[in-house]
């Protein structure tokens, strides 16, 4: 039997059906403050059944202020639990749920606002 092809990467999935919101990335950049507001994802696990990819992601929108950070975090829910979404030459989202809603959550640096919320997301070959 051969090998199955790869499911696609959720974290560029995410970042590309994410785009038209803000600059998206699955690392924070050296330079953050001159590319806000900015959506981070990064994949925290999940489980398949060789047909759908469940993973979970973590999405952190970062903005100069709480209110630019909320307005973003929220946009992102409301893109990422109205699917499915296809993404050509990508993959497809067949569905996502939230798992931990918007939090404000800690950053080092100060004078910008981070908010984390958690996805579980489902996605085909």
């Amino acid at each position: 039997m051969a090998d199955l092809p790869p499911f696609p990467d959720i974290e560029d999935l995410l970042a590309d059906a994410l785009a038209d919101l803000a600059e998206t990335g699955s690392e924070t950049p050296d330079d953050l403050q001159d590319r806000l507001p900015f959506i981070r994802i990064t994949r925290i696990g999940g489980s398949d059944d060789r047909r759908t990819d469940t993973s979970r992601a973590d999405v952190d929108c970062f903005g100069r202020t709480r209110k630019q950070a909320w307005e973003l975090a929220r946009a992102v829910q409301q893109r990422l639990i109205s699917g499915p979404t296809r993404v050509p030459g990508v993959g497809l989202i067949d569905r996502a749920r939230t798992e931990l809603g918007p939090r404000r959550a800690p950053h080092p640096d100060q004078t910008l606002c981070r908010v984390l919320a958690t996805y579980r997301v489902s996605a085909r070959r």
